[in-house]
């Protein structure tokens, strides 16, 4: 058994992880993890699956028949690195701001320089009806070293530009 991660880009459609679930079963695999979006009519997931090594060709294979999609399939991170990530200080940033164009370059740029991987990102924008702009909100996973003053990584995203809200939240130790 090996763990893999199956990454799925296609059209949308109403039972569509239904058709994927059943693919990774009929590939002996188990479905151990995942994530799902929908954007602008177009899905992409991120599986984390265990199956035999001798299925991932046949995985690939029922996958690629269901409509309009682009699958790969690559090994998983081995059990070290995964236990090397669990000793880093995760939290969650949000950001909030004045929409405009750069300002996720300009947040992730920030986020570089103090060495931070982010895990998971969502942006959204949004009307704001008293300001008569969009109104942009990123919420940012990180994950990086447990001595990081996460106080001075806050006050270099709030230099960004005088608009910008920043809130941050450690996540508990797994």
């Amino acid at each position: 058994m090996q763990a893999m991660v199956l990454t799925i880009v296609g059209d949308d459609q109403p039972g569509l992880v239904d058709a994927i679930a059943k693919c990774i079963t009929d590939a002996q695999g188990n479905w151990l993890r995942s994530s799902f979006c929908q954007l602008s009519g177009q899905f992409a997931g991120f599986i984390e699956v265990m199956l035999p090594q001798e299925m991932h060709n046949e995985l690939v294979a029922s996958c690629h028949k269901l409509a309009n999609l682009k699958i790969t399939l690559v090994p998983s991170a081995d059990l070290h690195s995964q236990a090397d990530k669990s000793a880093q200080k995760s939290a969650i940033i949000t950001v909030t701001g004045n929409d405009r164009r750069g300002i996720v370059s300009d947040i992730t740029s920030t986020l570089k320089t103090f060495d931070i991987n982010i895990t998971e990102m969502a942006t959204t924008c949004e009307s704001a009806p008293n300001w008569g702009n969009l109104l942009f909100t990123a919420r940012v996973t990180i994950a990086a070293a447990p001595e990081l003053d996460l106080d001075k990584v806050q006050d270099a995203i709030e230099e960004i530009t005088d608009d910008v809200m920043v809130e941050i939240a450690v996540l508990p130790s797994q």
